[in-house]
């Protein structure tokens, strides 16, 4: 986007290729990126943060990278990216001081999430929320009560999911896909009736 600049009661937005698109309402949003600068030529490897392993190290021995800084495993996919958000931070942060003072922690990975309140209409997202080549999901889509909820499954295990407007029990949706728990009969359950998954994470997880 090149820049944006009034058209009557709306707006023009021109793009960087010359072309121009009518809009009433531009939304921007210019992400996270890592200081990493001062580390050329250290050693330290870097892509788009600090590459680190499961302990949390970088390649450079007695150094550690958290938080925003930091690219490290995704749960989900197994890939090293930056996850710029408070509860990756965090875990990176626990499992970093254990590593430095001197105990063997593993991390399991970051859970791609975000929550976004928008006028009081909270939506989130979890893990693969867009599915994944051979999986299976579900939809509820209730656009008269601004709700929607989609599951997205691979093989019998929730690996993904997006919620507008159903606040109650998202940490749920957090916790079956990062415990990674087989849900067996209750796939099949969510599938016909996805607001079930309070009942499948208790009955799944021994909670």
């Amino acid at each position: 986007m090149e820049c944006i600049e009034p058209a009557g009661e709306g707006l023009r937005v021109r793009l960087a290729d010359g072309a121009a698109e009518e809009a009433g309402l531009v939304i921007t949003a210019t992400g996270v990126r890592a200081n990493v600068g001062f580390l050329a030529g250290s050693g330290v490897r870097v892509k788009q943060g600090v590459l680190v392993d499961r302990h949390l190290s970088s390649s450079e021995p007695g150094i550690y990278a958290a938080g925003d800084a930091a690219q490290g495993p995704d749960y989900s996919t197994g890939l090293h990216q930056v996850h710029a958000i408070q509860p990756t931070a965090a875990e990176h942060g626990r499992v970093a001081a254990q590593n430095m003072a001197g105990r063997r922690v593993s991390y399991q990975g970051s859970v791609n999430m975000n929550v976004l309140d928008t006028l009081g209409l909270i939506s989130c997202s979890f893990g693969l929320w867009m599915g994944g080549d051979g999986g299976e999901g579900v939809e509820l889509h209730q656009p008269d009560d601004y709700r929607f909820l989609s599951l997205q499954f691979r093989e019998d295990r929730l690996v993904g999911a997006h919620a507008v407007g159903l606040t109650q029990h998202v940490g749920v949706l957090r916790g079956l896909i990062q415990r990674d728990a087989p849900l067996g009969p209750w796939k099949d359950r969510l599938l016909r009736d996805p607001t079930r998954i309070m009942e499948a994470y208790l009955a799944t997880t021994g909670t």
